[in-house]
């Protein structure tokens, strides 16, 4: 990554401890304080959206049709599929890790913490990171790389999935930054890897036609 990139993720990460202590009860508390109908039509319909087999369904579809006359194309689809895949499956392994509880078990039992290495797989300790944020970070990175020309488009999705977990209050603020981190390490480390072998797929594509 680029010492830029380095700083974010950095600043990022610095900034979750503070998080935790200052930011996310109270905004918390006042989401559930002033839960509408509005909110929760808008935080489940965010919910939605945001499911990543949704989106990698319709990658493999566009991917079936492009792969064959549009390397291209396809080289795109593959390198969106893999960032979403890939750190979808990394946000999942951490969940279990890290066994954060989600804001509902707060408002019924007063509990804010985490059991870490408790290998749970309940839903309600599967807090951090936001699974739903890295969705939408990875798209947004991903695809600026492959369209950039699209890239406000791109940035807009993945900023209202990441805001409509914490919107529903399933989420604290910590979860969905600790997604947009693991999306974002994910997500360069899968365009590096396009960068240096994305090439010579295309060569190869050419070649075998």
């Amino acid at each position: 990554m680029s010492r830029a990139a380095w700083w974010y993720v950095g600043g990022l990460l610095f900034s979750i401890p503070l998080l935790v202590a200052y930011v996310d009860i109270p905004v918390a508390q006042f989401i559930h304080d002033n839960s509408n109908y509005g909110t929760e039509f808008w935080g489940s319909w965010l919910e939605e959206i945001g499911k990543s087999h949704w989106v990698l369904i319709a990658l493999v579809v566009v991917f079936g049709f492009t792969v064959r006359g549009r390397t291209q194309v396809a080289r795109g689809v593959a390198v969106v599929f893999s960032a979403i895949a890939l750190s979808g499956i990394a946000a999942n392994v951490v969940k279990v890790l890290v066994c954060r509880s989600r804001p509902p078990l707060y408002f019924s039992d007063h509990i804010f913490s985490a059991k870490l290495l408790a290998f749970d797989i309940n839903y309600i300790w599967n807090s951090f990171p936001s699974g739903h944020a890295t969705t939408g970070f990875a798209i947004a990175l991903a695809g600026e790389y492959v369209l950039p020309k699209y890239r406000v488009l791109y940035w807009i999705i993945g900023l209202l999935i990441a805001f409509g977990r914490v919107l529903y209050n399933v989420h604290y603020v910590s979860d969905v930054v600790g997604g947009i981190v693991l999306a974002t390490l994910v997500t360069l480390f899968v365009i590096r890897l396009d960068q240096r072998y994305g090439n010579r797929i295309n060569k190869l594509g050419r070649s075998a036609k």
